[in-house]
């Protein structure tokens, strides 16, 4: 929790620097080599699909399938070998981390067992990356059936699909591994960064055929791309900012100075509470499409619903019926990506899961106990509950503001594009940016640290 505030933080880079650093190119082509891997995959189709089926049908790249389908990079909506991609792993890793704090043998093994435990740890979560990609590759297959995209559906072709589908998801997750561990930045976040940053020629294409044809006005491009790049620059300040509180050390408050702090980031959760309010979100549309219901829309199935309970049928009456037909129509809003009442609903859901995670990650009762268990204390803040009642007001209010800035985020594009009539740039919203932002920074920080650890030993060796 303890962190050195460096100014060399801000120099800036050089190619001449990244080269002479002693083992860095190599870690930079070793993540280019990985990453051309994983892009080739993502073009190799599955076997057994009605490749002029799959075209007819958008189910794959729209709603909760189409969040997935930009993490796999196209992958999912091709229907290619690596359709699943990293997303098992990433919500094994989400699970176990939402675990620990409620399975005391997880929180155990993961703080109080060192590098074993991380190892242990480590195996439960590509345990459950199996078992969710199973379940996942089963369920795709299943889709498929009912959809009439599998040419020929039947044992073969399900048992087919889910051995391919499950150990290329874990090929993909040893791909991620293996970037972190011999290449730069984080394997998963930077192989859901290229599957985005894959569709932006797409994307740039489009634009600018929709401007050649008239289809999207100059002035809305431009004030659109305005707006991403501002937003750009706010993720860029959410993900780096923090607020350093000072650490006294028991015995050194004589001679303390600023260099010892405790960082508290604005936005802890990253965007994670992003993926989860959307995904909560599209579940009720996607699940009707899986149930082959995807005639139906939410609002008609509750009518249903409401008219097969006695006492209920009132709301679909001739007496009140209008009121009910309001009713249905605002719940029906609430899962159309562009209405006024989903995004009220997406605001409040981004703000509630920003709290409910960042409570997981930065629990003021664990840090003071480790300030005071380390001899260390706050400035101008006494030992033990003093510090945790301190801790949680201040983190209340930290990530108040960060769970306010992730929610403009995440909703501003969605009516950006209405008011400027442009769409070509969909694909580009609030979770893309924020990962591809993000992960950008990460791998610069990563490459900085290194390039400044090369420097100290070259001076130290000079010394």
């Amino acid at each position: 929790m303890v962190k050195q505030l460096k100014s060399e933080n801000n120099q800036v880079l050089s190619f001449q620097e990244i080269t002479k650093s002693s083992g860095l190119m190599q870690k930079i082509l070793f993540t280019a080599v990985m990453i051309a891997v994983y892009r080739f995959g993502v073009h190799i189709p599955l076997y057994g699909v009605d490749q002029e089926a799959l075209r007819s049908s958008t189910v794959l790249s729209s709603g909760l399938l189409g969040l997935v389908d930009m993490f796999a990079g196209g992958a999912l909506s091709a229907l290619s070998i690596f359709a699943l991609g990293i997303g098992p792993y990433i919500t094994a890793s989400i699970i176990m981390q939402l675990l620990v704090e409620v399975v005391p043998y997880l929180k155990d093994l993961q703080r109080n067992h060192g590098e074993d435990g991380r190892q242990q740890f480590q195996k439960i979560t590509r345990f459950l990356t199996i078992f969710l990609a199973f379940f996942q590759s089963l369920a795709l297959a299943r889709f498929l059936d009912v959809a009439q995209i599998a040419v020929d559906p039947g044992f073969v072709f399900y048992a087919r699909t889910i051995l391919v589908l499950t150990v290329t998801s874990l090929f993909v997750m040893w791909l991620g591994e293996v970037i972190t561990e011999r290449g730069v930045g984080n394997g998963a976040s930077l192989l859901i960064f290229v599957g985005i940053a894959s569709k932006l020629p797409v994307m740039i294409k489009d634009t600018a055929t929709a401007l050649r044809v008239g289809s999207s006005p100059q002035w809305g491009v431009i004030a659109l791309v305005a707006l991403f790049l501002a937003l750009t620059v706010l993720i860029i300040y959410i993900q780096e900012g923090s607020r350093n509180l000072t650490i006294f050390g028991a015995r050194k408050q004589s001679v303390v100075t600023k260099d010892h702090a405790l960082p508290l980031k604005i936005n802890p959760a990253g965007v994670l509470p992003i993926i989860f309010a959307s995904a909560l979100l599209f579940m009720p549309v996607q699940l009707l499409t899986f149930a082959g219901m995807q005639d139906k829309s939410v609002s008609i199935l509750l009518r249903e619903t409401f008219a097969a309970f006695p006492g209920v049928t009132v709301l679909t009456g001739t007496s009140i019926g209008a009121f009910g037909s309001w009713i249905a129509e605002r719940i029906e809003y609430i899962f159309q990506y562009s209405k006024v009442e989903h995004s009220i609903v997406y605001l409040v859901l981004i703000v509630a899961f920003t709290f409910f995670y960042s409570s997981i990650v930065l629990n003021p009762r664990d840090i003071a106990d480790n300030l005071k268990k380390s001899g260390s204390s706050l400035e101008g803040v006494k030992p033990g509950k003093p510090t945790c009642d301190f801790l949680e007001k201040t983190i209340s209010r930290i990530v108040l503001i960060g769970a306010g800035a992730i929610g403009l985020i995440a909703v501003l594009p969605i009516h950006a594009e209405q008011w400027f009539q442009v769409n070509t740039l969909g694909g580009l919203g609030s979770t893309s940016l924020i990962i591809l932002v993000g992960v950008a920074v990460d791998v610069r920080n990563q490459i900085l640290s290194y390039i400044q650890s090369h420097r100290y030993q070259t001076k130290t060796l000079l010394d």
